[in-house]
């Protein structure tokens, strides 16, 4: 591999992690970590009492390992930090090029290995495995997921030609789908947003000359980001709600993807910052705190009802369920007011 070749994209993965890190930063503030903290030791404390209660030789135990394996596996891109510029000026050196991709193979397996051996480990007990067994098992999984990473790095060589379209594509996707983790807690330079109407949802745009509003209604539902994220989080919450047996555990457990929630859904007063027509209005600088955090109200008011209304059916002492009512007024008014600030 040619030394400049390798210096050029050494630098690029240095000013990529970077830039992640910086990121980091607001994503693990104070609040989330708190929060995060408390999810990984309430689902640690159930995972070890639902072991202590686990039957010998339980046969759903293989089938969830089975499928912890094959979902591990997904984990992880392969990761060239190719540019658009480079299909024109490193044509010249296309076998150097060839030679970077088989050790950013190498490179990209890092992350995924350190989740597979974590995975199997914590799955490891509903088996009752060895520890032998199941390094063997971790090496098997990191040995095909490097077959699979080998396998995407020749894809994008055919006839011993690299095809630098698909392979620029490629590499813009994968670190878009990083970008947009954090850009639910920050702004984002260099993020492509791509919007997508979804027609089945048209009859929850309200008609509004409120321009704020308009914008703020239609980025929720048409970007890739926050329609997806509510449904996901509200599907957690309710799933948290019908599962858990503990009202106290199931409560607090839905507590947190609300606050999970809200707080991603900050950064959609920022969304239209860069829509130029917007300041051809004579608008109030507070309308845009007005419309955003208008919108986290409604939302928040939804979703704490479909809460209320499950965790009644749920709940085996029913005052607890008059919580969401609270956390309504907490997290859907309170809170974005004095976020938005």
């Amino acid at each position: 591999m040619a030394k400049d070749i390798y210096d050029l994209f050494a630098k690029r993965h240095g000013n990529w992690r970077s830039q992640n890190l910086k990121y980091l930063r607001y994503v693990f503030n104070d609040h989330f970590v708190l929060v995060i903290m408390f999810l990984i030791g309430f689902l640690a404390y159930q995972y070890a009492d639902f072991l202590k209660k686990l039957p010998a030789h339980w046969l759903p135990g293989y089938v969830i390992a089975v499928l912890v394996s094959i979902m591990v596996l997904f984990f992880g891109q392969l990761a060239t930090f190719v540019e658009r510029a480079d299909q024109q000026f490193l044509l010249a050196k296309e076998k150097a090029v060839q030679a970077y991709l088989k050790n950013a193979v190498k490179k990209s397996l890092v992350f995924p290995a350190v989740v597979i051996v974590l995975m199997t480990f914590i799955i490891r007990p509903l088996i009752s495995l060895s520890l032998t067994l199941t390094l063997v098992w971790a090496i098997v999984l990191i040995a095909i997921k490097y077959m699979l990473l080998s396998k995407k790095a020749q894809s994008f060589v055919q006839n011993e030609l690299i095809q630098w379209q698909s392979l620029i594509n490629y590499e813009k996707n994968r670190q878009n789908a990083v970008l947009k983790v954090f850009s639910q807690f920050t702004d984002v330079k260099g993020l492509q947003q791509q919007a997508k109407r979804r027609k089945y949802l048209d009859v929850l745009l309200p008609k509004t000359k409120m321009t704020y509003d308009y914008l703020f209604i239609r980025t929720f539902l048409r970007s890739g980001d926050y329609w997806l994220l509510m449904l996901r989080l509200l599907g957690l919450a309710v799933l948290s709600l019908i599962f858990i047996h503990a009202d106290i555990f199931a409560l607090l457990l839905a507590l947190i993807f609300n606050y999970l929630l809200v707080f991603q859904l900050f950064p959609i007063r920022q969304s239209q910052d860069y829509q130029i027509l917007t300041n051809l209005y004579p608008l109030k600088a507070s309308a845009k705190n007005l419309a955003a955090g208008k919108l986290i109200r409604n939302l928040v008011f939804t979703v704490s009802l479909v809460e209320l209304v499950v965790s009644l059916l749920t709940f085996q002492n029913k005052l607890l369920a008059g919580i969401f009512v609270l956390l309504a007024v907490l997290m859907g008014v309170l809170y974005p007011r004095w976020k938005l600030k």
